[in-house]
């Protein structure tokens, strides 16, 4: 598992077919809330539930790069740079990537490098 403060993904064991559907349907559970909570601007709230995902779904660019978009929101770039880059290294469909990279960019040009 991920820990609140940790961006590298973990992978879980799952036992069974079923521990591996009900562990998908939590994350898509805490993604629709953070999502919900992002579209509120309640960015911490919607930071903590994207982190509540990762557990479940260590490995899903989406949702690192959902994190990062609301961890920018907080402020924390350093932070959101990790889950950018974290979601660059796994597989997945390009617009989550893309997304990523689009955001790296932005981030290191406003810090000047």
């Amino acid at each position: 598992m991920t820990g609140r403060n940790n961006t590298t993904p973990v992978t879980v064991p799952v036992e069974t077919c079923g521990d591996a559907m009900k562990m998908a349907l939590l994350a898509a559970h805490s993604v629709e809330v953070g999502d919900y909570y992002f579209r509120e601007k309640n960015y911490s709230g919607s930071s903590l539930r994207y982190y509540d995902a990762l557990e479940e779904k260590p490995d899903d660019p989406a949702i690192h790069v959902r994190l990062g978009r609301a961890l920018e929101k907080l402020n924390q770039t350093g932070q959101a740079t990790e889950q950018y880059k974290v979601a660059l290294k796994l597989s997945g469909p390009e617009k989550w990537s893309d997304e990523a990279k689009s955001a790296l960019q932005r981030l290191e040009h406003a810090s000047g490098r």
